[in-house]
């Protein structure tokens, strides 16, 4: 059986919003997007509400649905959430694992290295889309497979959305240059190093340091972004 038409479209417009199709800042207008999916009205607004409950748009009077952008505020916010309960995460993560998660890591990394290389090996500088989404594809596949390995199902399910939202924001921070390219393998590595050590502290250490360094990185684009007037 299908899946109702307001889920359908919550489908669609997800995906868009992972994919960068539809950038943060962006107003969502319901007649284009009626047009452009061959549904009415009333499927795209329910499906848009939905968006709206998970996080991905604000609703504003007056002006409708738009996608959530960063500023350096909700910046601080977003990743303070994410380093209090991700660095718990690994720590945990280090005592409970099974080699199956390590495996799944390491393949994860594994990707990232490959495409990293990649570039290297064809003398760019950057990696662009569609590459860069399958290295930001594996990079959250590694952070949740950390949370998988928790065995605490309310841990993961408190981070997976924080865990999309990252998504659609790496997609607007742009292409990855080599050096921060670099920087996110050798910080995953030193994860995955500690986890194969069952060393806690050492993990969520490791942890700390990444989603720092993240933070870093959107500060650094946000500051780009304002002094090209964008």
């Amino acid at each position: 059986m299908k899946d109702p038409l307001p889920k359908q479209v919550y489908q669609v417009l997800r995906e868009r919003l992972l994919n960068g199709s539809i950038s943060p800042g962006s107003r969502l207008d319901y007649k284009r997007l009626c047009a452009d999916l061959g549904v009415s009205n009333t499927p795209v607004r329910e499906a848009v509400a939905r968006l709206a409950t998970e996080g991905f748009v604000d609703l504003i009077p007056r002006l409708g649905a738009v996608v959530r952008s960063l500023d350096r505020g909700s910046a601080v916010h977003f990743y303070e959430v994410r380093e209090a309960v991700e660095t718990f995460a690994a720590a945990k993560a280090a005592e409970r694992h099974s080699q199956r998660h390590l495996d799944l890591m390491h393949r994860h990394l594994d990707t990232m290295i490959r495409l990293h290389q990649g570039v290297l090996d064809r003398g760019e500088s950057h990696l662009e889309t569609p590459a860069l989404h399958d290295f930001l594809d594996a990079d959250l596949a590694f952070h949740q497979t950390i949370l998988s390995a928790c065995r605490n199902p309310e841990l993961a399910n408190t981070v997976r959305q924080s865990h999309i939202q990252a998504r659609i924001l790496y997609v607007f921070r742009g292409p990855h240059d080599t050096p921060r390219l670099s920087r996110a393998c050798s910080q995953h590595a030193a994860i995955l190093s500690a986890l194969e050590n069952r060393d806690g502290p050492a993990a969520a250490e490791a942890m700390r340091l990444h989603i720092q360094a993240s933070l870093e990185f959107t500060f650094a684009h946000l500051d780009e972004m304002e002094e090209r007037g964008l």
